[in-house]
């Protein structure tokens, strides 16, 4: 069978080809000869086409086996010769295909024609025809193109509008076209080529097979597919698209296939690709995509439409959502089905805006921009949204936060419904709720598993769950709920119940509270209240209407209970903490509660508490009782961290203790505002110890009840110790200070005890006391603590003005004031005889300085180190005083550094010296200052040591030795080597208101002893010039003394001295040397030893009178150093004119004696000589006189007579003339009583001369 079919298609090729070549041949010489027909072929195109055309030129050709014919020079001539033709073509091919001829037997099936470089217009029109231009030379449709061949536009131009859906005209440069017309079915199958003007893309392809008239109306049924390549949406999409949307911009590439029935499609398939689309519905929101791409399938049939979607991937908005897949169907009733086997929200919440149905507003559900994934839903919606049902499943949903909804995320989970009945099965790992309309942050769940039902009748919804579980990320709860939601006005009504429990942390609470519903200032409690603990379990209970909540009026029921254990709670920020507290937390309706059953705060322990606020959302005030103890420092430790602040801190400051209290406590906090505040805290003292720590003052056995308040401290009678006795106290409190008054009695023994600066020896005794402790509440004011007594039962032993027995009432001041300062003032009153303002290290707990005064004046206060003593008393007993001062520099207390002495009457050893004014500086390791006495004036500087070289210093303005008379020295043996060097400088030496002249005086220390360097005295005409020794041996000390007078006008000096006036233009040159055993100050008459040169010259004894034997008394060194008082008054007016007297004095053990007195005088030469006993007072000397001439003896007994009347005035008070007259005389006896014996006749000098030589009667003036 095979071999006769493969033989038959042998010769069934053989002879086709051998047909094709003889018909080929024929064509080749039928073209051979067509220049001939050309005119008759324009018309017969004429007659065909109603063309005008004219061909320019015309060739002929072979198209592989077919022939051709090549029309060019083509001219169609227009209608208006003013416009161009419709028809513009750059040649015309027509040719003939010989095997499809053989096949049809249709020539006209057969022709093929082709028209190159034409320009063609294509219209949509509005009933959805097409009319086609270029290709006619009138407005008649180009039916003939659906009746040849085969028609080919190559390399030509088209504009295409669409009418229908509005679009502009878009032109395209180059295409191809190809028509191809079936006769055997009466089909026409269509093929557009073309490459696109950059502004419109890559390439278009259009391939169709239709049926019908193209140029009627709903008369094409058929295929179409179309593709294109990075096609510029902008530019093509200028029309209407298909459900209203309208495509703005985007390129991409596409391949669609279509069905088309009565010019209309019912089933379009294919996939798009494209990128940076912007596609809106209408006049709505642009929907921007980065990409789409995603294949589909749509049909519509009898008013059913269809859409599928898979494989749908977009990008858009930073995400891309993949594997898409959805099948949507409406009906001819408008009925909504879906099947979704996977769907991403945020990608149909892109898409939503071009799919749902013109006339509902789901512009408010497109806010809510859900997030997650649809997995197998069913859905089912009705037409008029009225009923519906739906099933699937839901994986991380999400919405945002849209009016009463709230944002939450990634729940997943199961759910069918119904618009009568609904069930959501919950299955979420770590969702999240921010409700931002109630919840200040958004609510992490760690799980939410249950179901929750609902379900719908004529008059409302219900909501039912019974298993709800939802764990936030700090504790876990069961949920029972049924809602009941009204379809009318009414209220909701919940009736809703919440286990917790395992709340590690609550200071977390404020994360859970509904912030937004709350008031403001409850919030800020809450906020605050809760800091640490844990709560086991608790319950929350909501009941009732919700239009009534918070149930006040006792309609519904609302509360909310839990325990918590091991917390830390603040009720106010400016309380301290409660820690450690065990507590059970109400809240009902809307008041709170919290009752403590255990904790502490700041060390207080809490035996119970309640904290309650009423009427939370419209209270500000927190109340606050109960009960506490604590150690006395811990309470006010705890009240210190309080709004009482300001009033405990400074007596905290002060106060240091131990002891229990026991504590009432009733607060009213302000708890929007820190302040005010009103308290009342009763504690209970009993036994506590405390000490005031500035002063050290200890104070135990306290009983009693302090009273707290916002802005007072009191308290009732308080009994205690302080200083060894019973004390009763009160405080009580002002605006300004804290105060504590207090009585009570001590000795002086606990007082010295406590005070040790006031340590004495010469008071004691007991006495009772007022105090007043101060403590201001300002920082920069200072605490006081004042203290006063009338020291009855005190005596205080001492000789000066401070003494006082011990029933005489002396009132006495302490008053003690302290702050940051490390030195504390206390200022001190003792009746009016003493002030003193002393300064307190209160670290060391000594005296640090102080300012004293005797007196009148007020004490001020002295920073420097030491002690400033003020003495301003019109009597003042300066050795008695000194006496109490005599330690001061062996105690551990401050040295005196500064002495201030204003004084009318000095005593000094019951000696008064007058006044004084004296300020005395203690600087650079000694004393220095002024002083201003009668007895003297000027600088003086003592140095702190003084041993060694160290010297006194006097720089005197004046010294006044009449004054320094009042002054006895002490005869007590001293330690010569011990005795400190002293300098003197007196620009003024007075005797008896004589001035002396300058004083200097300078001392040296030698081995054993002092050496006065340099003692001088210098006036205008003397100068005494005098040095000494004071010298420790083993025997004893002695004085030493060595000088020399020298005058000008000695019988002036002696007259400026009230020596003498009988002595006239004098001038003297004494030498003397001499000493006795002690000190300068143990000088005595039968201790002196030493001799006297006496040497006048050139003057005259202007009377005679026993006033030559005081020449002895002037040389007298112990004059100088112990008498400091010289009276010569008694010296007569009777001259003897001398050349000199001249002689020398031995003095032994207090005998002088001479043996060479001469008194050269005019007349008659005078020679004395003989002992004077200045210790006993006696004398034994003889006169001898010389006569120069016999006219000296009258002279002599003139001169004796007035000696021998002298001396019987003051000897013997007879006057006895002419008694004495001789040459020689004896004078014997004891002074006052002279016995006077002559020895030769007329002896008269000699009488004179004794009565001058024995006359001590000066050294009678210290027993006077």
């Amino acid at each position: 069978m095979i071999v006769h079919i493969a033989r038959a298609t042998r010769h069934l090729l053989f002879w086709s080809l051998i047909s094709v070549a003889v018909i080929v041949s024929a064509a080749r010489i039928l073209l051979a000869e067509l220049d001939d027909y050309q005119i008759e072929l324009e018309q017969k195109i004429r007659q065909i086409t109603d063309i005008p055309l004219r061909i320019g030129k015309m060739d002929a050709g072979m198209r592989g086996f077919n022939p051709e014919i090549i029309l060019r020079g083509i001219d169609v001539e227009a209608s208006d010769p003013n416009n161009k033709p419709d028809i513009q073509l750059k040649e015309i091919r027509l040719g003939l295909d010989f095997l499809d001829l053989l096949l049809t037997r249709n020539l006209l099936s057969a022709s093929r024609v082709t028209l190159v470089g034409a320009n063609i217009s294509i219209t949509r029109n509005l009933d959805g025809s097409f009319a086609i231009k270029g290709l006619q030379a009138s407005d008649e449709k180009p039916l003939w193109l659906l009746q040849g061949g085969k028609y080919e536009i190559l390399d030509s131009e088209i504009t295409w509008q669409d009418l229908k859906r509005h679009s502009k005209a878009v032109h395209f440069d180059r295409f191809d076209l190809v028509i191809k017309n079936h006769f055997f079915d009466d089909s026409h199958e269509l093929h557009l080529l073309s490459n696109l003007p950059p502004q419109y893309g890559d390439t278009l392809r259009i391939s169709a097979v239709i049926k019908g008239d193209v140029f009627k109306t709903d008369n094409i049924d058929g295929e179409l597919y179309i593709e294109g390549t990075d096609l510029q949406a902008g530019a093509l999409m200028t029309g209407d698209l298909p459900l209203g949307l309208q495509l703005h911009s985007g390129a991409g590439d596409f391949r669609i296939w279509s069905l088309w029935r009565n010019s209309s499609p019912y089933q379009v398939d294919g996939y798009i690709q494209a990128q940076q689309l912007t596609i809106s519905k209408h006049q709505g929101k642009p929907v921007d995509m980065d990409t789409f791409e995603g294949s589909f399938s749509w049909s519509d049939e009898n008013d059913r439409w269809r859409l599928a979607g898979y494989d749908v991937n977009i990008y858009a908005n930073r995400q891309r959502w993949p594997d898409g897949a959805f099948y949507l169907q409406q009906d001819a009733q408008g009925n909504l089905a879906a099947i979704i086997k996977q769907l991403d929200f945020p990608a149909a919440m892109l898409l939503a805006p071009m799919l749902m149905p013109d006339g509902h507003d789901y512009a408010d559900w497109l806010k809510l921009n859900p997030k997650g994934r649809l997995r197998d839903v069913s859905l089912f919606v009705s037409q008029d949204f009225q009923h519906y049902a739906a099933r699937g499943s839901f994986d991380q949903l999400g919405i945002d936060h849209f009016a009463a909804m709230p944002q939450i995320q990634n729940i997943s989970g199961q759910f069918s419904a119904t618009d009568q009945y609904g069930e959501i099965t919950l299955d979420t790992q770590n969702a999240s709720v921010d409700a931002a309309d109630w919840f200040r942050n958004s609510l992490d769940i760690p799980r939410l598993q249950g179901s929750l039902h609902w379900w719908q009748t004529d008059a409302a919804w219900q909501f039912l769950s019974e298993d709800l579980a939802i764990d936030s990320v700090d504790f876990t709860t069961v949920t029972r709920l049924n809602l009941w939601l009204p379809k009318s006005a009414a209220s909701p009504n919940l009736d809703l119940r919440i286990q917790f429990g395992d709340f590690k942390d609550v200071s977390r609470i404020p994360k859970y509270l509904p912030a937004k519903l709350m008031d403001s200032g409850a919030v800020a409690w809450l906020d605050e209240a809760f800091v640490a603990g844990r709560i086991s379990q608790g319950e929350i209970v909501l009941k009732g209407a919700l239009d009534q909540f918070p149930f006040t009026n006792g309609q519904g029921h609302f509360e909310t209970v839990f325990s918590i254990e091991n917390s830390e709670i603040q009720f106010n920020e400016n309380w301290p903490h409660l820690r450690d507290a065990n507590a059970d937390v109400q809240f009902l309706g809307k008041d709170l509660q919290v009752a403590i059953s255990k904790g502490g705060s700041e060390k207080v322990v809490i035996d119970q508490a309640l904290v309650r606020i009423p009427d939370m959302p419209d209270s500000d005030y927190i109340y606050v009782w109960g009960q506490v103890h604590a150690k006395f420092m811990d309470s006010l430790a705890f009240l210190q961290k309080s709004p009482l602040k300001p009033k405990i801190v400074p007596i905290a400051k002060q106060l240091s203790g131990e002891g229990d209290i026991d504590a009432d406590l009733n607060l009213k906090i302000h708890y929007p505002e820190p302040d005010p505040l009103k308290a009342n805290v009763n504690a209970y003292l009993n036994g506590a110890k405390l000490t005031l720590k500035p002063v050290n003052l200890k104070v135990d056995g306290i009983k009693g009840v302090l009273n707290f308040t916002e802005d007072r401290i009191s308290s009732n009678r308080m009994d205690a110790r302080a200083l060894g006795y019973p004390i009763q106290a009160r405080l009580s409190s002002d605006e300004q200070a804290t105060y504590l008054d207090v009585e009570g009695k001590t000795n002086i023994n606990n007082l010295e005890k406590q005070f040790s600066f006031l340590q004495t020896d010469i008071v004691d005794g007991a006495l009772s006391y007022t105090a007043k402790l101060a403590i201001p509440y300002e920082t920069t004011q200072a605490n006081s603590l004042k203290i006063d007594t009338s020291l009855v039962g005190v005596g205080i032993n001492s000789q000066t003005v401070l003494g006082k027995s011990a029933n005489e009432e002396k009132p006495l001041t302490l008053d003690f004031q302290w702050d940051q300062n490390s030195k504390m003032p206390l200022a001190l009153q003792y009746g009016n005889q003493l002030r003193a303002l002393l300064l307190i290290d209160k670290t060391q707990e000594t005296l640090y300085s102080g300012h004293v005064v005797l007196g009148q004046g007020q004490a001020s206060r002295y920073d420097k180190p030491g002690l400033k003593l003020e003495v301003r008393q019109p009597r003042f007993n300066l050795s008695e005083s000194l006496s109490a001062f005599k330690d001061a520099e062996q105690t551990q207390g401050p040295q005196i550094k500064e002495v201030v002495i204003d004084t009318r009457q000095l005593i000094w050893q019951d000696q008064d010296l007058g006044d004084m004014r004296c300020v005395l500086q203690h600087d650079n390791q000694g004393w220095q200052g002024t002083i201003d006495t009668a007895m003297a004036k000027g600088m003086v500087r003592i140095p702190d040591q003084l041993g060694g070289n160290n010297r006194i210093a006097l720089q005197m303005d004046y010294l006044n030795l009449t004054a320094l008379e009042k002054l006895s020295v002490d005869s007590a043996e001293e330690v010569v080597t011990d005795l400190p060097l002293i300098d003197i400088e007196s620009e003024h030496l007075w005797w008896r208101s004589v001035d002396l002249g300058l004083l200097k005086l300078q001392t040296e220390r030698v081995s054993n002893g002092i050496h006065f360097k340099k003692i001088q005295l210098q006036s205008a005409k003397t100068k005494l010039d005098l040095t000494a020794d004071w010298l420790k041996q083993a025997s004893g000390t002695i004085t030493q003394i060595k000088g020399n007078v020298k005058s000008d006008n000695f019988s002036e000096f002696l007259s400026r001295l009230a020596f003498t006036d009988d002595f006239k233009e004098t001038t003297a040159n004494i030498s003397f040397i001499g000493g006795w055993r002690g000190g300068p100050h143990q000088f005595s008459m039968d201790r002196l030893n030493g001799q006297v040169q006496l040497e006048l010259k050139d003057g005259r004894i202007s009377s005679i009178e026993p006033g030559f034997g005081r020449l002895l008394g002037l040389v007298a060194m112990e004059q100088w150093v112990k008498r400091l008082s010289l009276d010569f008054s008694d010296v007569y007016r009777q001259g003897l004119a001398f050349d000199d007297i001249k002689g020398h004095i031995k003095i032994k053990d207090g005998l002088a004696f001479t043996d060479d007195l001469t008194v050269n005088a005019v007349a008659a030469n005078f020679y004395l000589a003989g002992f004077a006993d200045l210790a006993k007072k006696t004398l034994d000397q003889r006169v001898s006189v010389v006569p120069k001439g016999s006219d000296a003896v009258p002279i002599a007994g003139t001169i004796v007579g007035g000696i021998a009347s002298m001396i019987t005035q003051v000897v013997t008070n007879d006057y006895k003339e002419g008694y004495f007259f001789g040459s020689q005389y004896q004078l014997k006896g004891a002074w006052g009583n002279i016995e006077v014996t002559p020895l030769h006749d007329e002896d008269g000098l000699i009488k004179k001369t004794w009565r001058g030589l024995t006359d001590f009667g000066w050294l009678d003036s210290n027993t006077d």
